[in-house]
């Protein structure tokens, strides 16, 4: 399988770029989705420089349209197995070989494989979040797992799409612009019999947005994002539902993160009444169908 890799951009650290630097030692076609509102062309000079193919989005379709433009990018040069990072994603140098010898022991040519993600903020690995007609799961990876971990969601970031699973599923969808574009995607990868699994042999550390100093008792697993994100997050999920509930209602309890969501503004956020609007907002508008970029 000649595997290739998409980074996301935007606003990279000093740090991130460095790291990036290190990519096309260990995947060989690297290519970056700056969807920074600026171009930056020092930047894209040095990523090129390095060996880095560089897109320059301007946030065209959200993450999403960054998504997109990068597959097809890999795609044209042949890749058939795609890897999408995050620009925080720290990657172990091993990383691509033990990836693949996961897709590899799937046993069908569609797959979507996502690590044990280290959630850094918290200093513990995502759990498994798995939805079937009527019921629904989050467990925690077991001490000691290896191997490949059915679920129905992973996140985006460190995971490996087949071809074939993108022939069969299409592109992402543009019109959630950002978050809960990959708990769409997976979700229409289960209900088109993709397999999902997580590779518990393989850790990926991770940043998932930025930690809250000294929480307050008590802590809420959120983690602190603009009120235009809070909006994203509680259409989305909405949105995510209303597109899945006949196959699997119990899907309809993703939306119980909007409430952790609430929780997390009320007890810890600054803004509060700005962010709290921008939830309900985005509650009505998911209950309305709303979608696109706002």
């Amino acid at each position: 399988m000649k595997h290739g890799t998409l980074i996301t951009l935007y606003k990279p650290s000093a740090g991130q770029t460095d790291h990036l630097l290190r990519l096309p030692t260990l995947s060989p076609v690297v290519v970056a989705v700056d969807n920074s509102p600026q171009t930056d062309p020092v930047l894209h000079a040095r990523l090129a420089a390095g060996g880095i193919d560089v897109i320059a989005n301007h946030n065209r379709g959200g993450i999403a349209g960054a998504f997109n433009a990068g597959v097809e990018f890999l795609i044209g040069r042949g890749c058939d197995v795609f890897f999408i990072f995050d620009q925080d994603s720290t990657i172990p140098d091993d990383y691509f070989a033990r990836m693949l010898e996961g897709c590899a022991a799937v046993g069908d040519r569609r797959f979507l494989v996502g690590p044990r993600i280290f959630n850094l903020n918290f200093r513990r690995d995502l759990p498994l979040f798995t939805v079937r007609r009527w019921s629904a799961q989050i467990a925690p990876i077991r001490d000691g797992a290896h191997g490949l971990q059915p679920c129905s969601v992973i996140i985006s970031s460190g995971t490996a799409i087949s071809l074939e699973a993108y022939r069969a599923l299409g592109r992402f969808r543009e019109d959630f612009f950002i978050d809960h574009v990959d708990a769409e995607y997976c979700m229409r990868a289960q209900a088109h019999g993709v397999p999902v699994c997580v590779n518990a042999d393989v850790s990926l550390p991770h940043e998932l947005g930025k930690p809250v100093p000294a929480q307050r008792w008590p802590r809420v697993e959120i983690f602190d994002q603009s009120a235009l994100r809070h909006y994203y997050a509680a259409r989305n999920c909405i949105l995510v539902a209303r597109d899945y509930w006949r196959r699997y209602p119990a899907l309809l309890l993703i939306n119980l993160i909007t409430l952790k969501h609430i929780a997390f503004v009320l007890l810890h956020a600054r803004e509060k009444r700005m962010k709290l609007q921008a939830i309900l907002c985005g509650i009505a508008d998911g209950l309305r169908g709303k979608y696109g970029r706002v």
